[in-house]
């Protein structure tokens, strides 16, 4: 991990340059915590193989074909990440070697994105630069032009955690220090960090989905507004929607309810392992200039287990 003293030096920094007063500079201090935040460099010239870039051609070993959706239609390649690149560990768990391959399909809708997740920690003089399959067209293909570039990882101070629950706070810090909140508060390109989207507990739908639960996403998660819910439409004629709201979505709601702790427990082991903003030099847009999340439960990180991960796009 990237040492305190980084994250002292950089905050004492843009306090002193910003001058904040003394009460909001003691909150700031106290949720201050780093992210690996990726920066485009200059544009991918292949002249390595295995560097980290975004878009372009990934580099493969042998057994990692390119992924499709469908016969006529293949992944959009979005970035590979080489572990080794990275000047610190961002958590404890995440390889230090090795290369994460990023393929997404269609981002619609904006939850669960189809994607493939590839880590591969074996020999790199085996690798090959790989074009996308033959007579096929990418998924997207219309809004997905994107240009390549060469990658690199620096660390930087943000504000995280509690703070960010803090409506109050971050009213404060929008409304007199509008450059320091643009400069801490905003991320826009990392490995492992907050989820960004405000709206919508990212966390709790990676959960679901992931655990075979997703019929719970956007349900009040109570018997009685179930029942409530069945009873409506049951009024209505409408006895599928009765017969669903009672015999698959109830069970699930009161074994939610019944085991809800552990449930709770199993959210809060999911974390962004890294996002990716619009990034207008690549040509990427995520939406209404969004950004687009990869999460991954932490027990899953611990085995390098990348199979499981979740995607999804947050846009204003």
């Amino acid at each position: 991990m990237l040492s305190t003293h980084f994250i002292e030096d950089e905050l004492d920094r843009i306090i002193e340059q910003y001058q904040i007063k003394k009460e909001l500079k003691e909150h700031l201090l106290r949720f201050a915590e780093t992210r690996l935040e990726f920066h485009l460099e200059e544009e991918e010239d292949y002249k390595q193989m295995g560097n980290s870039r975004i878009a372009g051609y990934p580099d493969l070993p042998p057994h990692i074909k390119w992924p499709c959706v469908s016969d006529d239609e293949y992944c959009s390649f979005i970035a590979q990440i080489n572990l080794s690149e990275l000047p610190y560990s961002p958590c404890e768990d995440l390889p230090s070697k090795g290369i994460l391959y990023f393929f997404l399909g269609l981002d619609e809708p904006a939850t669960d994105v189809e994607h493939n997740l590839f880590y591969y920690d074996g020999d790199l003089s085996v690798l090959k630069r790989t074009k996308p399959p033959k007579r096929k067209v990418e998924v997207g293909e219309g809004d997905r032009d994107f240009d390549s570039y060469k990658i690199s990882f620096k660390p930087k101070v943000v504000i995280g955690g509690e703070y960010l629950d803090n409506e109050e706070l971050l009213d404060t810090l929008r409304c007199e220090y509008n450059q320091v909140y643009q400069l801490l508060c905003n991320s826009p390109a990392t490995v492992w960090g907050e989820h960004t989207d405000f709206y919508e507990d990212s966390l709790e739908q990676a959960y679901l989905c992931k655990n075979g639960l997703e019929d719970l996403l956007y349900t009040h998660k109570e018997e009685s507004h179930i029942r409530e819910k069945a009873a409506q439409a049951a009024e209505r004629g409408n006895s599928e929607d009765a017969e669903y709201l009672l015999t698959k979505l109830l069970p699930l709601v009161i074994d939610y309810q019944k085991n809800e702790e552990l449930h709770q427990k199993g959210i809060q082991n999911w974390q962004v392992l890294f996002s990716i903003s619009s990034l207008e030099e690549a040509g990427m847009m995520w939406w209404d200039a969004g950004y687009l999340e990869v999460l991954i439960d932490k027990n899953d990180l611990k085995n390098n287990n990348f199979d499981r991960t979740f995607v999804k796009v947050y846009s204003s």
